[in-house]
């Protein structure tokens, strides 16, 4: 598996996040109203200025290379549920990534279990690595089903680290299909930690130390039905009458105007096989939400909330661990969504989870608030709900699906992000 190199991402930065996290950043963060809250650059000051202190706290890793980060500029008028206007970012690349040169395999069995030579990361590929990860890291990572889909495909939650611990950590990805590059960050973030957890380092702490303290819950493809869509086209769903249903919601979108049909209709899919839009189907301001009223490729809520089986499965998953913070990641933007209009202690917090992402990704933050997103959605719903911290974070720049072409920048951005919530969160 390839090492990532990594400069300036700084331990200052991480432990101006961990004030925050201690009620040091409240002055900074008191008014979610505050257009000045838009982006980190002018509202995080001190991780700014202590960014430029380049400390490395990365396991054995190179440290000559230069970081590649995507710059955050002009993401904030993007939205977690609609791709921002593509003119300026770059195309998807339709081929394959170069190698990068091999590095010896450190890993038990000696073997790369996640492949990235395409962005075309199969449900079944991913069971598979799933499968074969917590064989040859039985300590480390056990894998469970939190639910199953409408076409009967498991729903795996992978627990990375210690499942006794007090600190839990919910990340889900791929919740809506065509952005199933993600499935691929989690998967490889998995298997980095796991590579490095005898070897690395993140500040003074080893990652088997970190891997002690706190336990992850990684739901890495939450919409399995829907991915399999976008990638396959409505023959990947078995299900006769669901197979039926997704040819009267293209009906339906015909007539209604929201698509002129095609293969790029398939393609570019976001619900799951029954045409809910899984990211508008969760408790909080479901009732407010209109959206299309009836069953689409997006943007229809559903009947109820959570009435779909994938939003109940994400929901298990933080019942069963009672998480402190959750992370959801989408595509595209550069950018990372938080201030779902809480006040107060959760604000806070949730400003310090921003902050800590936003030094560790390069992307901005942009507050759902002022920028008009959706309600309903995943991190809504745990912000506003249940008090817990929970930020939306946008990868990559393309129109989805992205193509594998720009993964490496999405995977720069993200390599390290697992050991640094690991570190600032494993004394709660």
């Amino acid at each position: 598996m390839k090492k990532i190199k990594h400069a300036g991402r700084t331990v200052l930065a991480l432990c101006s996040a961990l004030a925050l996290l201690a009620g040091c950043g409240k002055t900074a963060a008191t008014n979610s109203g505050s257009g000045s809250m838009n982006t980190t650059s002018s509202s995080a000051g001190t991780l700014t200025a202590l960014d430029s202190a380049a400390v490395n706290p990365s396991s054995g890793s190179d440290t000559s290379g230069t970081e590649s980060t995507a710059s955050a500029a002009g993401s904030t008028g993007s939205s977690k549920n609609e791709s921002p206007d593509s003119s300026a970012a770059p195309a998807a690349d339709p081929t394959p990534a170069p190698e990068s040169p091999a590095a010896p395999s450190e890993d038990p069995a000696g073997i790369d279990f996640v492949s990235t030579e395409t962005s075309l990361y199969t449900y079944e590929q991913m069971m598979t690595d799933l499968s074969e990860m917590a064989a040859a890291y039985p300590d480390l990572l056990t894998v469970r089903s939190c639910g199953t889909s409408l076409d009967g495909r498991e729903i795996p939650e992978a627990i990375l680290g210690n499942p006794e611990s007090a600190h839990h950590i919910l990340i889900q990805a791929s919740i809506h299909a065509r952005e199933y590059i993600n499935t691929l960050v989690a998967m490889e973030q998995i298997e980095y930690f796991l590579h490095h957890h005898a070897d690395g380092m993140y500040a003074d702490a080893s990652y088997d130390q970190l891997l002690s303290s706190v336990c992850f819950h990684i739901l890495p493809m939450s919409n399995p039905d829907g991915v399999s869509i976008s990638q396959f086209g409505p023959d990947a769903i078995e299900n006769e009458d669901l197979r039926a249903g997704l040819s009267d919601i293209l009906q339906n979108d015909l007539n209604g105007g929201r698509t002129s049909g095609g293969d790029s209709y398939w393609t570019r899919w976001k619900a799951n096989a029954r045409g809910v839009d899984l990211n508008r189907n969760f408790d909080a301001g479901w009732d407010m939400y209109e959206g299309v009223p009836y069953p689409s490729s997006d943007h229809y809520k559903g009947t109820s909330p959570a009435s779909e089986p994938e939003t109940q499965a994400i929901l298990n998953a933080a019942d069963s661990c009672n998480a402190m913070i959750t992370i959801s990641y989408h595509s595209m933007g550069g950018v990372i969504y938080w201030d779902y209009g809480s006040s107060g202690e959760v604000y806070d917090k949730d400003y310090a989870l921003m902050s800590l992402v936003s030094v560790m990704t390069g992307y901005a933050g942009s507050s759902s608030v002022q920028s008009s997103q959706d309600a309903a959605g995943c991190s809504d719903y745990f912000v506003l709900v249940r008090g817990v911290p929970s930020v939306t974070i946008e990868n990559g720049y393309s129109e989805c699906p992205i193509g594998i072409g720009e993964y490496p920048s999405i995977w720069s951005a993200n390599a390290e992000l697992l050991p640094a919530l690991a570190f600032a969160y494993k004394n709660g």
